[in-house]
């Protein structure tokens, strides 16, 4: 068992922001760094060399910023794709206000792990290995995310929906590690 654990890695950001304006996506079908196809997908998207991410964008107006791994930078890549949307005259200029809606981050227990011995110490566990090869534990300070823990100490925390909550999510790894050490 290493003495400290390390530090959660963001590895990714889902942010969302509305521009309050309808978007006329068959403008962007040929449109060089937008993808759009309504038999594929009902919106389009916008990756091109200014982004880190991934930019969906409806016609309803509202944009989901997916990939990035930092909100500041999916602040930056809804703030580029509204840019990108008014210099082409399909919308008018508009403030972009980024909500943060989930981050995944990965961990390490530093051991591997018993996760049959573990699921039968925690509550709110879902642990069927015919099914799946981790252990899903929803602890109750994570507010609904999950933490899928992996028989070789790996583990990845989905559906944390602040930056405050990786605070949290290092408290609880260092929670599971000293139930760990104890089996």
């Amino acid at each position: 068992m290493k003495k400290s654990l390390p530090g959660l890695t963001i590895v990714n950001i889902v942010a969302t922001s509305e521009l309050e304006q309808r978007v006329d996506l068959d403008k962007l079908a040929c449109t060089k760094g937008f993808l759009y196809d309504y038999a594929i997908y009902p919106c389009a998207y916008l990756k091109d060399e200014n982004m880190q991410a991934t930019v969906s964008i409806f016609a309803s107006g509202k944009m989901i910023c997916v990939g990035s791994k930092s909100l500041d930078s999916a602040r930056h890549d809804l703030k580029h794709a509204a840019k990108r949307l008014a210099e082409l005259g399909l919308i008018e200029p508009t403030e972009i206000d980024a909500k943060l809606r989930n981050i995944v981050a990965t961990g390490e227990l530093g051991c591997t792990i018993d996760l049959g011995k573990l699921s039968r110490k925690l509550s709110h566990v879902i642990y069927e290995p015919e099914q799946f090869p981790g252990m899903i534990y929803y602890a109750n300070e994570l507010e609904g995310a999950s933490i899928l823990i992996f028989a070789n100490g790996r583990v990845v925390f989905a559906g944390l929906k602040s930056l405050k909550s990786l605070k949290v999510g290092k408290r609880v790894l260092a929670s599971l590690s000293g139930l760990i050490s104890k089996a």
